[in-house]
């Protein structure tokens, strides 16, 4: 069946569904988008090697755990889980991580939640963080030493005195009921305090990326900094209250897109079309999309229309999990470097990080006991 004048009945609701698609307007939804195009590979990677958290910040969120819990009055909170101090968890090298090191960060998490019970499920995401978390610290920690990293007494004895300032002005806990509750020493919480600083500095050194090194990145790469200019013509594959719509319909939605697509090869106006097919919230503007970069996009749409030269319609109607488009290229340009420098910057030193925690794992290792 082919369609004319589907317009949309909530504008909101459809520029919502499509910031799903091609999303310029929502980074929020690109992000979430271009996570499910993700091969499995990918998303386990990512999964393990994310970004390392080194700061001792930890350390007062343990404290404001401890405060939390004792505004309910009680001994124990909602949720507990006991740990067995012998259990080991974790291998790097000859170090371990057992139940004793694992219950002084989770028992503050726990004592967080007050009389809200965690489920079974987020205690064991949790776990899971805060494992990955003694783990990574380990393994920066030991890189650290065989690199000669020096952090001072003084350095950590003012990043100790720091953490139970903070402690004592903004959860009222003196240093000994802090110790003394998650079962603390001095001695035990200066040692992370030092292993924190220890792989924080190697990292920050390892990491470091100038703009000499950016720049030379840049120009061998520059076609991954281009950025294009396109329209489209959508049809979409969801109804007037954001549902999707039976297979009958998704079939007859295709055979309108193919028959909207002859018409624009044929030479009829592409914004005129879109004006009157689009069911996309760009219609109004011939379905204008600015110009955009690979990463703005799903992928099925991005290798669409960066195959195509200014002004090429491409051959096919190209489909998404929102519906079937029609895709015109309509201008291009490339990213000046200054414009890109801070982002490419850091998008570097992230890599660098990555690629540095694998080997980490790799050198030393590391083995996660179910």
């Amino acid at each position: 069946m082919f369609k004319k004048n589907k317009k949309r009945e909530d504008n909101s609701k459809e520029a919502v569904k499509n910031s799903q698609v091609y999303g310029k307007q929502d980074k929020t939804k690109i992000e979430v988008n271009k996570i499910s195009v993700m091969t499995e590979g990918e998303k386990k990677e990512r999964k393990i090697m994310k970004r390392v958290a080194l700061v001792c910040a930890l350390v007062a969120v343990v404290g404001g755990a401890f405060y939390g819990g004792l505004s309910y009055g009680r001994l124990l909170p909602a949720s507990h889980r006991n740990y067995s101090n012998s259990q080991v968890y974790a291998t790097i090298g000859d170090s371990k991580i057992t139940g004793k090191d694992l219950k002084t960060i989770m028992d503050p998490i726990f004592y967080s939640s007050g009389l809200q019970k965690l489920t079974e499920s987020q205690i064991s995401t949790y776990e899971s963080t805060m494992l990955e978390y003694l783990v990574n610290i380990e393994v920066l920690y030991k890189e650290a030493k065989a690199n000669d990293v020096k952090v001072t007494d003084d350095q950590v004895q003012k990043n100790y005195d720091s953490t139970i300032t903070s402690i004592n002005s903004k959860y009222n806990l003196t240093e000994e009921e802090y110790l003394k509750k998650f079962n603390l020493t001095k001695d035990k919480l200066k040692e992370r305090i030092k292993k924190e600083l220890m792989g924080a500095k190697y990292l920050e050194q390892y990491s470091n990326v100038s703009e000499e090194e950016a720049k030379k990145y840049y120009e061998k790469n520059k076609g991954d900094y281009e950025k294009i200019r396109a329209s489209h013509i959508l049809i979409s594959n969801y109804d007037s209250n954001n549902k999707e719509v039976s297979d009958k319909q998704k079939a007859e939605n295709k055979e309108t897109a193919e028959a909207v697509l002859r018409m624009a090869l044929d030479g009829e106006d592409f914004a005129t079309l879109a004006k009157e097919y689009s069911d996309d919230s760009s219609a109004s503007s011939g379905g204008d999309l600015g110009y955009f970069t690979k990463d703005d996009m799903v992928s099925e749409f991005s290798k669409a229309a960066f195959s195509l030269s200014v002004d090429e319609i491409y051959s096919e109607v190209v489909e998404t999990n929102s519906g079937y488009h029609i895709i015109k290229k309509t201008g291009e340009k490339a990213q000046a470097f200054d414009d890109i420098k801070d982002d490419l910057i850091q998008t570097l030193q992230k890599t660098k990080q990555s690629t540095l925690m694998q080997e980490l794992y790799s050198k030393y290792d590391v083995q996660l006991k179910n």
